[in-house]
């Protein structure tokens, strides 16, 4: 992954699991949908879900709640789909909340968190101290990488 310059602006979209914030690229994603009828694929991963049916497109949507290592909770009207791209791949990630989009220096992120414990070790790239909770950055290329192999 390449590390951007200190000095530029990244924008992130913020959202919610458990009470925990995690943040993804905003390059990466595409659209945030409500959430929409899911239909189960055998033989998934366990992570993903099944797949939808949005405007036409057939996506396949996995839990960041099981990506991440928490335990299922019923959908809410709060809980929506980030439709994440990365390449040739595109997948919908179900969370519990999206909150907003942080416009972040990037001597403000820490990258290479290792501290991180289960699940989350693999698919968290670095962490945006910004007040009283850490934010937790995604890496969708590397949470792609690990659903697909």
């Amino acid at each position: 992954m390449k590390l951007p310059k200190s000095s530029e602006l990244k924008q992130y979209i913020v959202f919610e699991i458990d009470e925990e914030i995690y943040a993804v690229d905003v390059l990466f994603v595409e659209s945030i949908e409500r959430m929409a009828q899911i239909t189960r694929v055998p033989h998934s991963p366990y992570e993903v879900l099944g797949v939808i049916n949005l405007r036409g497109d057939v996506i396949p949507v996995m839990s960041a709640r099981r990506v991440l290592g928490y335990e299922e909770i019923p959908l809410t009207d709060a809980t929506r789909v980030a439709i994440v791209r990365h390449n040739e791949y595109r997948i919908g990630m179900i969370v519990d909340r999206v909150t907003e989009i942080l416009n972040v220096p990037n001597d403000k992120v820490q990258w290479g968190v290792e501290a991180l414990d289960g699940k989350r070790k693999g698919v968290i790239s670095g962490l945006i101290n910004l007040g009283d909770k850490p934010v937790m950055v995604m890496d969708i290329p590397r949470t792609l990488e690990l659903l697909l192999n």
